[in-house]
């Protein structure tokens, strides 16, 4: 395993979606190309594939038929984007983490940080798995948690690992085990409630403290009727809404398809809408009286607050003038620089010593 990136890339040409100026940031991993590379003499003609965010493996391993478990709305966008740079097939079958699956005998995994994804994705692979079958996971080893090998351990009697090439490893696994399946779902309680989601989504089990501190200090106006929810999460954010008025019409966006499917168990007012996006580009313009977030700067193991700006200058499009945009965030993030650059008003509502909640007049 001496060969170069450039080698086993070949010709193909990769980047990434959304565009980044962070040189450092490419739109693969080494592990990605140690997956690849073990496969691609696999006499597997279907391949199941998860956590490909920007399309690596669609592209490099194309040839054969692929099944691809999606997460992200951008996940699709930058898989295409990457096919069709390559002069590639762009039509691609999708399924999602809660799908059923045809009969899976090679699966390939980029093991996402949340260990309870992996579980998921493990989880689904096990209820259609062959007997023959083979789990190739991927991963850097500066991100190797031994919860890798306990939980692939309850769904694969063999798990073993490769050596370590450029910083990343491989996990194998074969012969499935007889299994009684565990809910993955996870239920918080709030209030005098509980609200449910499911394995992957943020903040696991509990209410990130951001967005607590955020719904202690968020009082609605009267005349906030239409309602925004970005990054929306497991709804909680729409929830309060609609505690504080049950007539408000509430949208809830998020990049992440298991976050929207966990708002939907919690949200259940006619009047709202769920859409999984990654740019506020569908949405009307000028349309909104209130949008509220708990915007993420995390992805994966990487921070990218262009990601963040970008959903901001979509919050200024589709609020009307007059408009509220209440957001609470990090303080060491600063985003009061580039909030007033959008917005006419940037007041703050409440800080603490680790978080700030702005409120943005347009």
């Amino acid at each position: 395993m001496d060969y170069k990136v450039e080698e086993v890339l070949g010709n193909y040409k990769l980047l990434r979606y959304p565009k980044t100026t962070n040189k450092s940031l490419r739109a693969w991993s080494n592990a990605e190309l140690l997956v690849a590379d073990y496969v691609k003499e696999k006499n597997s003609e279907t391949v199941h594939v998860f956590n490909d965010r920007f399309g690596v493996w669609n592209c490099l391993l194309n040839e054969k038929r692929i099944t691809t478990i999606w997460t992200y709305a951008s996940q699709k966008k930058a898989i295409t984007y990457n096919l069709e740079l390559n002069k590639l097939d762009v039509e691609i079958e999708y399924k999602s983490p809660l799908d059923t699956l045809k009969e899976v005998d090679l699966a390939l995994i980029k093991i996402p940080k949340s260990l309870e994804l992996f579980e998921l994705f493990l989880q689904q692979i096990h209820k259609s798995a062959t007997s023959k079958i083979e789990v190739v996971c991927g991963f850097m080893t500066k991100y190797f948690s031994a919860s890798y090998l306990e939980i692939a351990a309850n769904y694969f009697e063999e798990v073993s690992q490769t050596k370590a090439w450029k910083k990343s490893r491989l996990l194998i696994l074969k012969s499935p085990k007889k299994n009684e399946y565990k809910s993955l779902i996870n239920e918080i309680e709030w209030k005098d409630t509980f609200l449910t989601q499911y394995y992957g989504v943020f903040s696991s089990g509990k209410i990130d403290i951001g967005t607590r501190f955020l719904l202690d200090n968020f009082k609605m106006k009267s005349n906030e009727i239409k309602v925004l929810d970005v990054a929306s999460g497991n709804g909680i954010i729409a929830y309060d809404v609609l505690e504080q008025n049950k007539n408000a019409e509430v949208t809830l966006i998020d990049d992440f398809n298991l976050a929207i499917a966990s708002s939907k168990l919690n949200v259940l007012s006619k009047k709202t809408k769920f859409v999984c996006d990654d740019t506020l580009d569908s949405l009307s313009e000028a349309y909104f009286d209130l949008v509220v977030s708990n915007p993420p700067f995390h992805f994966e193991h990487e921070n990218n607050i262009e990601i963040t700006f970008n959903l901001f200058e979509g919050v200024e499009k589709c609020l009307k003038v007059d408009g509220r945009f209440v957001l609470v965030a990090n303080k060491h993030l600063n985003y009061k620089t580039y909030l007033l650059k959008l917005f006419k008003v940037v007041g703050i509502i409440a800080v603490n010593n680790k978080f700030v909640i702005y409120e943005c007049l347009k």
